[in-house]
């Protein structure tokens, strides 16, 4: 629709218009609409209505347009994040203040070792634990992949996790890294990335016995680098991830447990390349 700043200005107000190059529009224009934006005959006039519009409010409203608003709210965030990602690059001891929302990354806990010398390691310690490798490791969650059973025992009655040196110097570290008191601990196998972790919640966001003693997880990623990934528990199902290659730890804490579910993904094209988790629960 056209604008009033279109019509001729001297045609409404002298009835005439003498220049004969005007460019602005002449025909059949209600002068009374033009005037005061409103005619007696409304809606049955047999004049032209056209909308009203200064130049001023053409602009103004142009350049609104023309503005991209970036900025919702101007007031500051106070409420606690969905998640905080904080890297730790001490050796020994962690240096970081933790919150129950973080994730933390560690990317020097075993930086002292040759790449995937520790996988190697656990590798070949897994083979000669005194349990057949067929048996120990099993299946889990149907077909996504190994661990390590637990329950198994060697024929002396012991645990067969006493004959795996590296994975007790691993469990180790972490507790004297964390100050932790570890109370669980999981040999994962991945044979290849085909293997996968669905998403899930750790224990301690299910089981109020285990709320009780863990609020706290860590896992160390040995071999090919992998991506873990976290799904915020809404209906968005956000989903943030990172690679973790071969030493790297990553942890999270009691909220990051309950409010986001966990997992790793399948890799595609599948690559005939391992990787082992060492999980602990605990508290610090």
């Amino acid at each position: 629709m056209s604008l009033r700043s279109d019509i001729c200005k001297e045609l409404m107000l002298n009835r005439k218009c003498n220049n004969e190059k005007c460019t602005f529009i002449h025909d059949n224009i209600c002068f009374h609409h033009w005037k005061f934006n409103k005619c007696k005959f409304g809606d049955t006039c047999k004049k032209i209505h056209l909308k009203y519009v200064d130049k001023y409010e053409e602009k103004k409203n142009k350049r609104k347009l023309l503005k991209v608003k970036n900025t919702e709210s101007f007031e500051p965030m106070t409420k606690p994040v969905d998640m905080r990602l904080v890297i730790d690059y001490g050796k020994d001891k962690l240096k970081t203040e933790l919150t129950d929302r973080d994730v933390l990354l560690i990317p020097h806990l075993f930086g002292d070792f040759q790449e995937k010398e520790l996988y190697n390691k656990l590798m070949d310690e897994i083979k000669n634990c005194g349990i057949p490798e067929d048996k120990l490791l099993k299946l889990w969650h149907g077909d996504t992949h190994l661990i390590a059973d637990d329950k198994l025992k060697l024929e002396d009655k012991s645990d067969w996790k006493s004959k795996m040196p590296t994975f007790n110097m691993i469990i180790e570290r972490i507790k004297t890294f964390f100050n932790m008191d570890i109370k669980a601990t999981r040999f994962n196998y991945y044979k290849d990335t085909s293997h996968f972790k669905p998403f899930h919640f750790d224990a301690a966001a299910m089981k109020p016995e285990k709320e009780k003693t863990q609020n706290f997880t860590i896992g160390v990623s040995f071999g090919v680098t992998r991506t873990v990934a976290f799904e915020h528990d809404t209906a968005s199902k956000t989903v943030v991830s990172f690679p973790l290659s071969d030493g790297q730890a990553y942890s999270f804490c009691k909220t990051t447990n309950v409010t986001w579910r966990h997992g790793i993904l399948q890799e595609l094209p599948i690559k005939n390349e391992g990787r082992i988790s060492i999980i602990c629960w605990g508290k610090i």
